[in-house]
């Protein structure tokens, strides 16, 4: 029905889409035909426009061609006077040059002459200062050498030195001391140790034994749990509702005499699984609820005094119990085996009846064997060992506290044994830096004291060498003051001739710049001249080449205008038959909108009903799911059962041994306790034949260092695991939530823009498979008035606007500020263009686009038209038109 009503509305919700594109289509068409109007109108005005001012320029070119003509009549003679007036001032201007050159010559020689003078007269002065800087610098080096000659005189190295060495003595003594000291600590802490190792031995052994007990105690739980009944679980509920759950059972309640046990086990049977109740009448009323289970209920009666006398050489004699055991042992008396209690049988009473140790039961004329109901056997028994283990354990446990007693205050002797090493330590340390500081101190003073000897040398040969410099120095500035007092001399000279030199300069410059001043301007003015009379020839070219192209472009606007009233008394017609046409489709589309609303009220009520179905659906899978995992549990624990017995047939496969003649070797008797207690007291005699390590101590410790280093290694490596475990399942659960939260939004979106870019049809995100982390996305998609069943069978276009729809779907979730699209519509035809494009357009309201295309109608839609054209071979022009104003330039 959901389908039906689906394809009944995809075919509605097509033809109404499709009256929409095909008036949408009439109404673009009719509005085209009336821009087409409007533009012929306005291109119509504008070409009289143009024709007017293109008369008006080729009027105003022509007179501008005539004034041209008699301007370089004009102009044309003043060219040549003043080029030769030019030839003229140039040849003054070369002699005033070559005058200059000339003089530059003369002034480069007694420039150089000049300054080789005055530098010598420079090199001798800084030469002169350079050596006085120097001979004071000398002077102050001598008193500092006096200086250090009073200091090395004034220390006695000797006497520090001998001191240093007495220190050093009293130090080594001390020393020696500590390290005796430090020897007694370190013998103590090794006596502690083993002392330490010795008690973690025993309590070691101690937790060991704690360790089989409580294994042997569980087993023995186990095993008593499964006998008397506590796994049935219908009936521990009841127990638990009725408040009955920490009650004892019949069997926990008594103590049976020794090697009787199956004797009274197979007297009380099923009672040993009963519960103990204070009164059976208030739980009579709850006892329907039970109707799969088997329960007994037994008054905590205490027992009457005076059957005592009446027990010898009864059953009741060999038990112990506050319980009333009358009504349960009466009558039933006690034979050590089968040949005596047959012989007892012909005197025994109506109503009497005689037993075994073995559990043989004999009536006067019956006889009853119970073997079959293993996990029924030994429960008295089990029960008084479990009691015993129960006693063991809390001794052992009360042991293993005396020892970790022990063993910490071992742990703190030994520790302040330790502490008092450190503090040994410390101080040894501190004696042996005392002694290397001393020791230090007399090799720098031995150090010194040579040094001091070198250096006094030194200073002694150093003194006089700066002595003598200064003699040769003083000699050197008497030669160098002689040459600069020259050299000053022969400056004075050359000044004046510098003088002269510098006037005959200023005048040749003077002269120079005249003439440079009067060539300039000539050939400025003849520049001027040549420029104005080329513009006016090019300006005359291009204004006879502008009217004939004016006269051309005249003759092609009356050619248009004569055009276009052709064109404007035909473009009335069609208007008037395309608004008849959008009437009918208007009237069509009203009929078409009710019958889609009908449509999707009948899938929106079918959707409703599948809905509640699913939800159903889903409750159901949800209990099978549950009855499966307990199955699987089920299968489980029996896997585990059927591994645990083939592994311990293998052990004894491998020992070469075999169940059967193992169980015909046993003792009646035999138990596991017993046999595990023999293994241990070998194992000890076998470890005890091994040889003695006497270094078994040492490498105690170092291994346990070791162990130490590892278990906190260990201990971090869990803490960062578990760190980073805590860190993956956040981020999954973040992760899911995320993904779910997503698909759901876009699959919604999804659902919404399908049907508006195809005209109708659905199409949603399914997932392939449970786990939110791995599973992928299938988009399931199905055009109106089609059946999908593979993505191959649909079109180009159809592949093209699915894909649009899940892009626009996710844009509108976390929309981007740009989205560009290349050539979407390309395969698209004009009615899916028209619906792309309507959506875009919605959509530009909060996302930018920028696409490519050559669709036209796509192109109408934009803002800003950008292209690439080619007007001339080999070069390409971008060309940009603001679409909003070319429209309003248009409508002018």
């Amino acid at each position: 029905q959901h389908d039906e009503a689906n394809d009944s509305l995809n075919t509605v919700q097509g033809q109404y889409y499709s009256l929409g594109a095909e008036i949408s289509g009439v109404e673009q068409n009719i509005k085209h035909q009336q821009d087409l109007q409007q533009r012929q109108r306005t291109d119509m005005d504008q070409i009289d426009e143009e024709l007017l001012e293109t008369t008006q320029a080729l009027q105003t070119d022509r007179f501008s061609i005539e004034e041209l003509e008699k301007q370089l009549a004009a102009d044309t003679p003043l060219i040549e006077q003043t080029r030769n007036k030019e030839e003229e001032i140039g040849g003054l201007y070369h002699n005033a040059e070559e005058a200059m050159h000339d003089w530059q010559q003369v002034w480069d020689d007694f420039n150089k002459q000049y300054s080789d003078t005055r530098q010598k007269a420079q090199v001798e002065n800084s030469r002169i200062e350079q050596l006085e800087r120097h001979i004071e610098q000398l002077k102050q080096r001598l008193k500092r050498i006096e200086h250090e000659q009073e200091a090395l005189s004034g220390e006695n190295l000797d006497e520090k030195i001998a001191e240093l060495q007495q220190h050093l003595t009293e130090i080594e003594q001390q020393k020696a001391s500590h390290e005796q000291k430090l020897g007694t600590v370190l013998s103590q802490i090794r006596e502690t140790r083993g002392q330490i190792v010795k008690t973690e031995q025993k309590s070691a052994e101690q937790r060991r034994k704690i360790h089989e007990y409580q294994g042997r105690l569980s087993s023995l739980e186990a095993l008593q749990q499964a006998a008397l009944g506590k796994e049935d679980r219908p009936v521990n509920q009841w127990l638990e509702r009725q408040g009955l759950s920490g009650k004892k059972r019949f069997a926990q309640q008594l103590d049976v005499e020794s090697g009787w046990e199956r004797a009274v086990e197979t007297v009380l049977g099923d009672t040993l699984e009963a519960v103990c109740v204070d009164e059976i009448d208030n739980l009579s009323r709850t006892l329907a609820e039970l109707d799969k289970s088997n329960l007994s209920l037994v008054e905590t009666s205490p027992s009457s005094a005076g059957s005592a006398a009446s027990t010898s050489g009864m059953l009741l004699e060999k038990i112990k119990s506050d319980l009333e055991l009358d009504q349960f042992m009466y009558g039933i008396r006690v034979a050590d085996d089968l040949d005596a209690a047959l012989s007892m049988r012909a005197s025994l009473a109506q109503g009497e009846s005689v037993i075994t140790r073995d559990g043989i039961w004999i009536g006067k004329n019956w006889l009853r064997i119970t073997r079959d109901q293993e996990a029924k056997q030994g429960v008295l028994a089990r029960e008084h060992d479990i009691r015993e283990i129960k006693q063991q354990l809390g001794q052992l446990e009360q042991t293993v506290a005396e020892l970790n007693a022990a063993l910490e205050s071992e742990r703190e002797q030994l520790q302040a044994y330790e502490h008092k090493r450190e503090q040994m330590q410390n101080e040894l340390n501190l004696k042996h830096g005392e002694m290397n500081d001393v020791q230090s101190r007399i090799s720098a003073h031995k150090s010194k004291q040579e040094h001091v000897s070198r250096h006094g040398k030194n200073l002694a040969a150093e003194y006089a060498e700066i002595e003598k410099q200064i003699n040769e120095d003083n000699g050197v500035i008497e030669h160098a003051t002689t040459g600069r007092n020259d050299s000053v001399e022969l400056v004075e000279q050359l000044s004046g001739k510098r003088e002269q030199l510098s006037a005959q300069r200023d005048s040749l410059r003077e002269q120079v710049q005249q003439y440079r001043q009067e060539l300039q301007q000539q050939r400025e003015q003849l520049q001027t001249l040549a420029v104005r009379i080329e513009g006016m020839n090019t300006r005359k070219q291009s204004l006879e080449s502008n009217t004939q192209r004016l006269t051309h472009s005249q003759q092609t606007q009356q050619q248009r205008r004569d055009e276009l009233e052709a064109t404007l008394e035909k473009s009335g017609e069609p208007i008037e038959r395309l608004e008849q046409q959008l009437k009918q489709l208007l009237d069509k589309r009203l009929k078409s909108e009710e019958m889609l609303a009908d449509a999707r009220r009948t899938v929106e009520n079918i959707t409703q009903q599948l809905r509640e179905l699913e939800t159903a659906r889903g409750e159901h899978e949800q209990f099978n799911q549950e009855v499966r995992g307990k199955l699987e549990q089920m299968k489980l624990d029996s896997q585990e059962l059927r591994v645990r017995s083939k592994t311990v047939v293998e052990q004894l496969e491998e020992t070469d041994h075999k169940p059967e003649e193992l169980l015909e070797a046993l003792e009646d008797d035999a138990s596991s306790a017993d046999w595990t207690e023999k293994v241990a007291v070998i194992a000890q005699r076998i470890s005890r034949l091994g040889p003695i390590n006497l270094a078994a101590i040492d490498e105690y410790q170092e291994e346990q260092e070791r162990k130490k280093y590892l278990d906190e290694q260990h201990a971090d490596v869990t803490a960062a695991l578990e760190t980073l475990e805590n860190a993956i399942a956040k981020i999954d659960k973040e992760t899911r939530t995320r993904f779910k939260d997503t698909y759901d939004n876009v699959n919604s979106k999804l659902k919404e823009k399908f049907p508006r870019l195809f005209g109708g049809g659905a199409a949603y995100l399914e997932m392939t498979g449970d786990d939110l982390l791995s599973t992928g996305i299938t988009v399931m998609a199905r055009p109106p008035g089609k059946r999908i069943t593979n993505i191959h069978l649909m079109s180009g276009g159809e592949k093209a606007l699915t894909a649009v729809a899940l892009v626009f779907a996710i844009f509108e979730l976390n929309p981007a500020p740009f989205c560009i699209l290349d050539e979407v519509d390309a395969p698209l035809d004009e009615a899916n263009v028209g619906r792309f494009c309507q959506i875009v357009k919605d959509m530009s309201e909060a996302v930018q686009f920028i696409y490519i295309t050559h669709n036209k109608t796509t192109m109408e839609l934009s803002e800003q038209l950008s292209g690439i054209t080619m007007r001339e071979a080999g070069v390409s022009r971008l060309v940009s038109v603001d679409v909003a104003e070319a429209a309003t330039m248009a409508a002018v």
